[in-house]
């Protein structure tokens, strides 16, 4: 029979990984001879979830099991997230799920991309598995059920990429990661862009390694199993690795992205908009950027934050009347408007800047000066004159064009698709 384990919310802001949880199981269900089926998924849930912890990842892996194998395979799974998940943290709340069933049904695979693009309640996830049959267990109040059921629920059949993740000894965790930094620029020249974001080119900042507590030395994003793999061989460790594992994952697919209106959009989506600039960009304490846009529904706010460096440059060049389309998350801050915070954005068709600029002396050439509002020109040296319609509107250059234009990959999302992965023929400006 083929069964469906999802794992989710074993973290905390303070340490361990969903991910690493997910290799333990894999390894110890090889370690006991039991087939683990493709490639386990890493599925990145609502980056806007205000329950999450970190990366707001789930885990799915499909096994082959037999009848008398299947309390075995249950027990290691459950015992792996009892032993490995940050129980005494308060926001803790492990759920596992177990499916039994050849393919996954059009409602499970509706409620996993609800999950990554919209909030779902424990109640939602508690009645669908009934309904389907599968088997939730909740840790504590248990609201890992409902990215364990939308792990197993996600197909990535529309889009996919893969990550190799190295995980650090225990004794390690929670000390300077300690990866030679001259392999890592190597491999990035050899590999990219069969992997990407390995570097962050604005600040040569390595971009493989994380900042938090947890288990991993890093993790290799690629378009294949066996980019990743030759990027990992040509990376330098300079601590041990305990173990590593390859993830077929919904990151860099922009499938947390929903096209909407202005009237439509809620808190906590991430959306595709399209406008026209109201007004020009203004610069707020803190160094962002913010600009409203408007369509036939409504007008929001959109925001370039200083995270996103140069990013602010481009949005710093709009004037009003230019159109785009804009791509990021919405979240609801108390006493402000709901604001589009920028993932990437597109300049549709700019608006001319038209500038007045006087006629020149048809005697001599030079710049003729005004007499004053409604009374023409004249020459000072040459004395002569010009009516007022002799002024001409030139067309003034502007500093950006259409395209489109994305955050560094320091201050990228986990979904966000970047760039490099988007095909020419793809390109909707």
């Amino acid at each position: 029979m083929i069964l469906h384990v999802g794992i989710d919310d074993t973290d905390s802001r303070a340490g361990m990984c969903t991910t690493y949880v997910g290799a333990a199981v894999v390894d110890r269900l090889k370690g006991r001879g039991i087939n683990v089926l493709d490639f386990p998924r890493l599925i990145r849930l609502n980056p806007q979830c205000k329950f999450k912890t970190r990366g707001n990842c789930a885990i799915a892996l499909k096994v082959e099991v037999s009848d008398d194998q299947l309390p075995m395979v249950k027990r290691v799974v459950l015992d792996t997230v009892s032993e490995l998940a940050e129980l005494h943290h308060d926001t803790t709340n492990p759920g596992v799920v177990f499916y039994q069933a050849d393919k996954v049904p059009p409602k499970l695979r509706a409620f996993s991309k609800k999950v990554v693009q919209d909030i779902v309640t424990i109640e939602d996830a508690e009645a669908l598995a009934r309904e389907l049959g599968a088997e939730a267990h909740k840790f504590k109040l248990g609201r890992g059920i409902i990215g364990a059921l939308a792990a197993i629920g996600n197909t990535l059949e529309r889009d996919r990429t893969f990550e190799l993740v190295a995980y650090r000894t225990r004794e390690n965790w929670g000390t300077p990661r300690r990866v030679d930094v001259a392999s890592v620029e190597e491999m990035n020249a050899k590999t990219f862009p069969n992997t990407f974001d390995n570097l962050d080119p604005t600040t040569d900042e390595i971009r493989i390694t994380p900042h938090t507590p947890c288990p991993v030395l890093y993790g290799i994003r690629g378009e294949n199993p066996e980019a990743v793999a030759e990027a990992h061989g040509l990376i330098k460790a300079l601590e041990p690795i305990e173990r590593w594992i390859i993830y077929k994952t919904n990151q860099g697919t922009d499938e947390h992205l929903r096209r909407a209106k202005v009237a439509e959009i809620k808190p906590f989506w991430s959306v595709i908009v399209e406008g026209v600039v109201c007004e020009r960009p203004r610069v707020i304490a803190g160094g962002h950027v913010i600009f409203r846009i408007r369509d036939d529904t409504g007008e929001i706010d959109c925001a370039a934050y200083e995270p996103t460096r140069q990013f602010r440059e481009v949005v710093k060049k709009l004037q009003a009347g230019d159109g785009v389309r804009a791509y990021g998350g919405v979240k609801e801050k108390p006493g402000l408007p709901l604001t589009i915070n920028l993932e990437k954005i597109s300049i549709l068709g700019l608006m001319p800047i038209l500038r007045k600029v006087n006629p020149t002396c048809p005697r001599c050439g030079k710049r003729m000066k005004s007499e004053g509002r409604g009374k023409g020109y004249s020459c000072k040296r040459c004395k002569t004159k010009a009516p007022v319609e002799a002024a001409k509107l030139v067309k003034l250059p502007r500093e950006i064009g259409p395209g489109t234009f994305e955050v560094p990959p320091r201050a990228r999302r986990h979904l966000a698709r970047p760039l490099i992965r988007v095909k020419p023929e793809e390109r909707e400006y």
